[in-house]
């Protein structure tokens, strides 16, 4: 089965109701790790405690910066973790980037028969993610280097049904950038599917949907304006189909926009990709381009 721990993930997006009670306003406890520099940015690990969660991550923060900054939440999903600090080009700005790592119960992959065993306690560890996601907004607000009201999420790949719902909940999140992500989550089961013979994909998917649709991001999205979203995409990405990439944007209020690149999925390793990708982001996002405490429109 390909992308085995994606179908584990979208076999655990939950039936009910989606967690409604997530944003997090209470102080959060830091604790700070140095690490090694990366070229002019102090890099920490970090370890979060609020409402009785405990978070780790890493941050980034420009050397000898002046002043308030705008501080984006980056987030690609199980398999990189906080790791995808580590794939940033070497310069990006005066910027604070914080990444979390998802609930360890998360399994990097799963059989079918692993998520029929194991489904309930996995649904569960998966409702945490909007609340870590809101505690990374929190700490960040706090902190006395970032401006609160230039606070960013970046959500890449497999992280942005979580972060369209986290975002749709916690306003303090003014820009919401969506990078290689998509709607219609029955499409993209089905895409990412192997089953033979093929007619038996979008059975599989609609069967999943019919228990399973709690995170699908098209619910939530619009309650995110009039904060702007921003979603890039490429068009020859097997694992996010064009439609389905469209229905998310169509479930978007204004102000939105959708940026097709002319790439595949995202890999790590493609070095000039990411670059392309943080350079078309970050000059779309308005929060970077307003002046300290402006609210960005």
């Amino acid at each position: 089965m390909r992308y085995a721990y994606f179908l584990g993930l979208a076999s655990t997006l939950v039936a009910c109701h989606a967690p409604a009670e997530f944003r997090i306003d209470s102080p959060v406890v830091a604790t700070l790790t140095p690490e090694l520099s990366r070229g002019r940015y102090e890099q920490y690990q970090v370890e979060l405690r609020a409402a009785g969660e405990t978070v780790t991550g890493r941050l980034l923060r420009p050397r000898n910066a002046a002043g308030a900054m705008p501080a984006v939440l980056l987030n690609n999903g199980r398999e990189l973790n906080s790791e995808a600090v580590k794939y940033l080009p070497l310069e990006f700005g005066d910027v604070v980037v914080l990444s979390l790592d998802f609930p360890e119960a998360i399994p990097y992959e799963i059989s079918m028969r692993g998520f029929l065993l194991r489904s309930t306690q996995i649904r569960e560890e998966l409702r945490r993610i909007p609340r870590f996601f809101s505690i990374g907004g929190a700490y960040l607000a706090q902190r006395p280097d970032v401006d609160g009201s230039r606070l960013i999420m970046v959500m890449t790949s497999f992280a942005v049904p979580f972060g369209v719902i986290a975002a749709a909940g916690d306003e303090r999140f003014g820009n919401v950038g969506l990078i290689y992500g998509a709607g219609n989550l029955a499409r993209v089961f089905e895409a990412n599917l192997e089953l033979r013979p093929r007619f038996l994909r979008p059975v599989m998917a609609w069967l999943v949907m019919q228990v399973y649709g709690e995170f699908e991001p098209t619910r939530s999205v619009a309650r995110i304006a009039p904060r702007p979203v921003v979603m890039v995409n490429g068009r020859g990405d097997p694992q996010m189909p064009r439609e389905a990439v469209q229905a998310l944007y169509d479930a978007a209020r204004e102000p939105k926009t959708l940026i097709w690149l002319e790439t595949g999925h995202l890999l790590p390793t493609d070095t000039l990709l990411i670059r392309a990708l943080v350079d078309t982001m970050l000059d779309r996002l308005p929060a970077l381009h307003v002046a300290p405490g402006a609210v960005p429109q």
